[in-house]
């Protein structure tokens, strides 16, 4: 599912309405019915609500839903934020309708209207916030503020149209105060803001309603920005025949582990052995092998004499890349610590080695301070930096990134010709084509200790098994997140630990190719 800024919405609806034919008031029109139809569903004819619109068209959706909720026999009071003459076009038609078939329409102007709104909301507790759309570009003050913040302590079930009021529909951003919804109703298409945070932690639950905008308003369109889902992961997941053996699900070399981190390693090899990868090599220094073996019976350990405890050489570099120049796939980096020899390996194998890689943890750490060696690589490259990781690597202060993470992400995947897949609430995958991924999936239980290592074992078992790195990014990153959502469910978050991903992991996987997971 393609994800939109304003403009580009703007342009579908352009799109819509020119090309198509369809006027910008049946659009509105089906927005508001649209609602209405899930509203029936959850609240009996003996709820009572409070419709708060403002002077653009989320006001007049909200006029619509006014419309309809009181022809169904829903009793319900509307108000509206600003001046009357202030409302335009299709907005001003539907008001007008609202008014010629009786519904009185409050104007909040004044304190001593927010009073009125006040009291009214403690009668008719379930509010419809239409007040702001995904346009707003501006700090909230004065009056709108006011009313937010009536909504926000006294709406006992909140429905917003679009977007939270107060949300920016580009960014997320906070605009001072939103609306905190309960559900959020967006139209046609999820725009950026109902989906990065700060702004999505006010949706509620987010739903996306069709309004009857033809596919072909937007299929032509250059919409780089998707939202993970379901049916991409179904299409992306490799099939298994009955005719295989071992060698037919891929070989991946995994170089991983130092003192004290022997666990990154056994995490990263479990998860890739979980995804179905059939032969797994790991390059481990000969103090750890043993943890790894007890660990991971079923991964291939190649110990290697150290430099200092768990801190294999680069002198062992030779062996390192004759040996991996048989696999379908190297992962670097969990665990293995800051060292100057792993610098090094990490230098020979991007300059050496016509194998795709993924360089994660200490490997981009190793990466930061000489990114320019990316230049010299003879593979396709995944990299999968936290934010601390990702400011290292760009130069760039954590907190520009988290302010557009979509545009850092894909102007550095574009730079430095790699797939990127920047970690966090909401993960975003870039690939150098410029095409983006947004995953909704994973919860706050999924930071923890061993959870990354988790992430890179699993893009590695399905690079080895035959996917592209953007495809294996996007499944490995919605497997990831869907699984810790499944043990969060069963477990809570506060005990969530990555070993509980690695177990849950396949059967995860079961459960989509089954067809018995609708999320």
């Amino acid at each position: 599912m393609k994800v939109v800024l304003n403009d580009e919405i703007r342009q579908i609806d352009k799109i819509a309405i020119e090309k198509y034919g369809i006027p910008g008031i049946i659009l509105m029109e089906n927005a508001g019915i649209s609602v209405v139809n899930e509203i029936i569903k959850d609240f009996s004819l003996d709820s009572k609500f409070t419709i708060i619109c403002g002077t653009g068209n989320n006001g007049g959706d909200g006029f619509v839903i006014a419309r309809h909720l009181h022809n169904r026999g829903y009793k319900l009071k509307v108000f509206l934020v600003g001046e009357k003459n202030g409302i335009k076009r299709d907005a001003l038609i539907n008001h007008n309708i609202v008014k010629k078939i009786g519904i009185h329409i409050d104007e909040v102007l004044h304190e001593d209207d927010l009073i009125t709104l006040k009291e009214n909301i403690l009668h008719y507790p379930i509010v419809i916030d239409a007040l702001f759309g995904t346009g707003l570009n501006k700090e909230i003050k004065g009056i709108p503020e006011g009313v937010i913040n009536i909504i926000n302590t006294y709406s006992k079930n909140t429905i917003s149209i679009d977007i939270p009021s107060g949300i920016g529909g580009n960014s997320g951003r906070v605009f001072g105060r939103a609306v905190r919804a309960n559900k959020t109703f967006s139209f046609a298409l999820p725009k950026r803001g109902n989906l990065m945070y700060p702004g999505a932690d006010y949706n509620g639950e987010l739903i996306i309603k069709d309004i009857g905008i033809p596919n072909g308003a937007f299929k032509n369109m250059e919409l780089k920005v998707n939202l993970i889902n379901l049916e991409l992961i179904k299409a992306n997941l490799p099939s298994r025949k009955k005719d295989t053996h071992k060698g037919s699900y891929g070989k991946a070399n995994i170089i991983a582990g130092s003192a004290g981190m022997a666990g990154a390693a056994v995490l990263t090899c479990s998860s890739a052995l979980r995804t179905g990868l059939g032969l797994l090599k790991l390059y481990i220094g000969e103090s750890l092998n043993h943890i790894v073996k007890a660990s991971v019976p079923e991964a291939i350990t190649v110990p290697l004499q150290e430099v200092r405890k768990g801190i294999i050489g680069i002198n062992h570099i030779e062996k390192i890349i004759e040996g991996a120049k048989y696999a379908d796939v190297l992962a670097i980096g969990p665990g293995c610590g800051t060292s100057s020899e792993l610098s090094e390996i990490v230098k020979h194998v991007l300059m050496d080695l016509e194998v795709p890689m993924v360089i994660d943890a200490d490997g981009l750490n190793a990466l930061s301070k000489n990114i320019e060696w990316i230049f010299e690589k003879k593979s396709e490259v995944i990299i999968t930096p936290h934010l601390g990781e990702m400011s290292r690597l760009s130069n760039m202060p954590i907190e520009k990134i988290e302010d557009n993470p979509i545009k850092v992400a894909k102007k550095f995947s574009a730079k430095w010709n790699v797939t990127l897949v920047l970690k966090g609430a909401r993960t975003i995958i870039a690939s150098p084509e410029g095409e983006v991924f947004i995953s909704t999936k994973g919860n706050p239980g999924m930071a923890t200790a061993g959870s990354g290592d988790v992430l890179t074992g699993i893009i590695t078992g399905l690079m080895a098994q035959g996917l592209k790195p953007l495809k294996a990014a996007v499944t490995a990153v919605y497997l990831h997140g869907l699984t810790g959502d499944r043990v969060a469910s069963e477990k809570g978050e506060y005990g969530l630990l990555a070993g509980d991903l690695v177990k849950a992991l396949p059967y995860v996987i079961r459960d989509i190719v089954e067809g018995k997971t609708d999320s």
